[in-house]
C-alpha cells in the first residue's frame, strides 16, 4: 500500500471494513484478520509506530 497509491486510494475509498475486505479479495488477496493484524503489528514494531487506538 505504500508504494500503490492507486491500490491505496481504492482501500481508502471503500465505505466500511467489509467492503475492505471485499475488495482485498476481489484483488487476489486471501489472509485472515488475525494475519493482517500480526502483519499490520510487525510492520509497527519495525518502524517504531506507536499505535493510536
Amino acid at each position: 500500500m505504500r508504494s500503490d497509491e492507486a491500490f491505496r486510494s481504492a482501500i481508502n475509498a471503500c465505505e466500511d471494513e467489509q467492503a475492505n475486505w471485499l475488495y482485498l479479495k476481489e484483488q487476489g488477496f486471501e489472509f485472515s484478520r488475525q494475519e493482517f493484524l500480526q502483519a499490520r503489528d510487525a510492520i509497527y514494531a519495525e518502524y517504531g509506530i506507536t499505535p493510536e487506538f
